[in-house]
């Protein structure tokens, strides 16, 4: 009879075990979910607030962030804010903007990526300005409102500048060539 209640016993052990993992696996699956929709998301508002001219990927890992929505641009292109949890609240702190900026200047200079403490400045010479109604140049400037921004991402922000510029300036029906963003 003993052997029996040990049987019973044991398959009890089992069935909590096993309503445990389901327990915990499930409450993992819906976090991973949830993490999956709001990342998905937050490529959307990168993508129409930038208009197109970031990799949302890159501007999520650049603030180390899943949550990331546009805000009011005001003199930027894009302004786009991170949640950021303070005392068990959750708020929206801004991280990035994006500023793109035509020129037509007879002498727009060369194309370069020039990299900065919490900005970088990518130019964009166009080749035939003709071809694009007449813009010499465009210069796009990539920011952080951190004080170290590329301190765990060295050269993150020239990269999304240069790549900005490019994007901007195929938009803009200018053929260039810019150099390789400096890495750090």
């Amino acid at each position: 009879m003993s052997e029996n209640m040990g049987g019973k016993s044991g398959t009890g052990r089992i069935l909590v075990i096993i309503i445990a993992a389901v327990g915990l696996g499930g409450g993992y699956l819906y976090a991973w979910n949830e993490t999956r929709q709001v990342r998905a998301h937050s490529r959307v508002e990168i993508t129409e607030a930038c208009q197109g001219l970031v990799d949302p990927e890159a501007v999520m890992r650049f603030g180390d962030a899943d949550k990331v929505e546009g805000s009011p641009a005001g003199d930027h292109l894009c302004m786009l804010s991170r949640a950021s949890t303070f005392e068990g609240q959750e708020q929206m702190v801004e991280y990035f903007s994006l500023t793109v900026v035509t020129s037509k200047d007879a002498e727009p200079g060369e194309s370069r990526v020039v990299p900065g403490g919490a900005a970088a400045v990518a130019t964009a010479r166009c080749a035939d300005p003709v071809k694009s109604a007449g813009v010499t140049s465009l210069r796009v400037t990539a920011a952080s409102a951190s004080d170290r921004p590329d301190s765990s991402r060295p050269g993150a922000l020239a990269a999304m500048a240069r790549e900005a510029a490019v994007r901007a300036a195929a938009k803009a029906g200018c053929e260039t060539t810019l150099p390789p963003a400096p890495q750090g």
